[in-house]
């Protein structure tokens, strides 16, 4: 027997069917955080787009309802993945939280969004499942495995840092700078990079801060493994990475008409 699904949930698909004809384009959020800050970023960039939050949903019908609406897709920072999708179970004793229910949710959305070629943005932790969804490893525990104590969390709390860009990459063509100054807030990190994704950035400690597709002209993929959205808008590691997204939701949007 199927999970009921919370009513608003199921009101929200249904206005959203019976008013596609708005023309808006849809985004879907894996998990939007109490302060709505994908929303205000997002939204700051251009306001005439739908955003739609699926954590929570279980039913996977109704999931697959929105996913075939969806132009865009991020998948947000968060709690730490479960070591035992890229085959290391014998290490969740040195993660934090563990959320199965999510790691199966995003995967889903990943999944989707590279079959069907909607444009996928990942966040800090949406970087490093992305890259365990295409068959990568995590570094399971940065102070411990590589020694940067502070570079990218201290005391529990987000820190900023540089970002250097490769030149000529596909990252360096979107935000136009060689460097810049983020903010992170993490424990884990990329390793073995995902089939068909290269590295686009590192961080001092040689941590890898970005990667998008081998091939960058069949699917928008951009994983990140700081915070745009917690950042200064004005900064071009935050707004020139939400303007080409969107641009990129907007583009997938006109191609489905």
């Amino acid at each position: 027997m199927k999970r009921l699904v919370p009513l608003t949930f199921i009101l929200a698909i249904l206005l959203l069917i019976s008013c596609n004809q708005d023309d808006r384009p849809l985004i879907l959020v894996s998990k939007e955080y109490k302060s709505q800050a994908f929303h205000h970023w997002l939204m700051s960039g251009d306001s005439n787009i739908n955003i739609i939050s699926v954590y929570g949903m279980r039913d996977r019908d109704s999931i697959l309802s929105l996913l075939k609406q969806a132009d865009g897709i991020i998948i947000t920072g968060g709690e730490d993945i479960n070591p035992a999708l890229y085959g290391k179970p014998e290490e969740r004793k040195r993660c934090g939280t563990i959320n199965d229910y999510r790691d199966s949710l995003e995967i889903m959305l990943i999944n989707y969004a590279v079959e069907h070629k909607i444009p996928l943005l990942g966040i800090c932790r949406g970087h490093q499942i992305i890259n365990v969804a295409l068959g990568g490893s995590l570094i399971v525990d940065i102070p411990q495995d590589i020694g940067s104590d502070t570079l990218h969390r201290k005391d529990g709390h987000a820190t900023m840092h540089m970002v250097y860009i490769k030149p000529d990459s596909y990252l360096h063509n979107i935000v136009k700078v060689d460097s810049g100054l983020v903010r992170s807030n993490h424990h884990q990190a990329v390793k073995q990079v995902g089939k068909n994704l290269q590295v686009m950035a590192y961080a001092a400690d040689s941590v890898i801060e970005a990667c998008a597709p081998v091939d960058t002209t069949r699917q928008f993929i951009l994983t990140l493994q700081w915070h745009p959205e917690g950042m200064d808008y004005s900064s071009p590691m935050s707004y020139r990475i939400r303007d080409f997204f969107l641009h990129k939701v907007r583009a997938h949007k006109n191609n489905r008409k």
